[in-house]
């Protein structure tokens, strides 16, 4: 019986010519029905909540995740069963990620409802993922691929950092397809690549998916054009750099940017109105204040007022009412170790860690 951790001793091109790239495959394979939904569930939570039908978790069950780490950006393959996939403000307070996912599906399909209707991926289209919002989705039986990239990796080349989110990209646009097949390419290769190769291919790839997402058409009804979409972004600007200030609020945010409030409202109303928007944007600064290694140190008291609060208490109670948990609770969360590399049975759980220290 073979081992179900892949070595990355293993001979390729790329160790004959220095480092290979570090790579991880995490299988059920061997396990029972019940206990391999039940592993598969405890390991994917690094991300994502699952579920799944009865007949789904007890009859062969399997699910797979091979994982490339191309420097700063993960490139896996993941295949499995059909199940409902979800990031819950209380998984993004225990997990504190911040990146982008553009994900391919070669097997399957992905389905989702908004208030606006019912999607799904196109065929050979491409999927964008804000890993700070929520997330509420269906698979079929599906085999696809994933590429995270860092969110400061990204957003300074993309002309909408905060509109990207359940993005639906059509593999019949040019640039749309020049990603797809890029990242297909770069899995295959994956193998025969240094680490080093890796390393250098990284901002290129990044490169390649800002121009993609700034080139593409979106579907997305709340998307604006023209001059009100340049209005959007710089009144969206102004704010992200005053989140600190107290009396942020719609009449204050008007005055200083030069509209009027009938505007501004019109202007917000997709985010759910200005004062969704700031308390959002405020709490979302909080949580990755709270969940960065180097501000641990730093007071939830100050952390409250950099983020616009006057006060703890009201800042832990409005936290609460995001996130499930209070402040000190996300910044314990954020601070635990990842599971160790190969756990008891065997399993390869590093892209588990790779996932929560993906940074630039």
């Amino acid at each position: 019986m073979t081992s179900r951790m892949e070595s990355d001793d293993a001979p390729t091109a790329a160790g004959r010519g220095g480092e290979p790239v570090p790579h991880a495959v995490f299988t059920t394979d061997g396990l029972a029905g019940g206990e391999s939904f039940a592993c598969w569930r405890d390991s994917i939570s690094c991300i994502f909540e699952v579920e799944a039908s009865r007949e789904v978790r007890e009859e062969n069950f399997q699910a797979s995740v091979d994982a490339h780490m191309l420097g700063p950006i993960m490139l896996a393959r993941t295949a499995s069963r059909r199940q409902h996939w979800a990031r819950t403000a209380g998984l993004m307070a225990r997990d504190g990620m911040d990146h982008y996912m553009v994900q391919l599906f070669e097997k399957g399909c992905t389905f989702w409802e908004t208030r606006g209707g019912s999607f799904r991926i196109p065929e050979n289209g491409l999927l964008v993922f804000d890993l700070a919002r929520e997330v509420d989705t269906v698979t079929d039986d599906f085999a696809n691929l994933s590429l995270i990239l860092p969110r400061e990796m990204l957003q300074d080349s993309l002309e909408r950092p905060d509109d990207q989110h359940m993005r639906v990209l059509h593999g019949t646009e040019p640039m749309v397809a020049l990603l797809h097949d890029h990242m297909l390419s770069l899995k295959r290769l994956a193998a025969r690549m240094s680490a080093q190769q890796a390393i250098t291919v990284a901002p290129a790839t990044a490169g390649l998916a800002a121009a993609c997402l700034n080139a593409a058409a979106s579907d997305r009804p709340d998307i604006r054009a023209g001059v009100a979409l340049a209005q959007l972004g710089r009144i969206r600007r102004f704010i992200e750099a005053h989140l600190s200030e107290t009396e942020l609020s719609a009449d204050w945010i008007a005055g200083r940017v030069g509209v009027s409030r009938s505007k501004l409202y019109a202007l917000f109303d997709a985010f759910g109105g200005v004062a969704a928007y700031v308390r959002d944007r405020r709490l979302r600064r909080a949580l990755l204040m709270l969940t960065d290694p180097s501000q641990g140190r730093r007071s939830i008291y100050d952390i409250a007022l950099a983020c616009g609060y006057g006060s703890d208490t009201a800042f832990s109670r409005a936290f609460r009412a995001r996130y499930g948990v209070p402040p000190a609770d996300a910044r314990r969360h954020g601070a635990v170790p990842a599971p160790e590399d190969n756990d008891g049975a065997g399993l390869d759980r590093r892209y588990e860690r790779w996932l929560r220290h993906l940074s630039v």
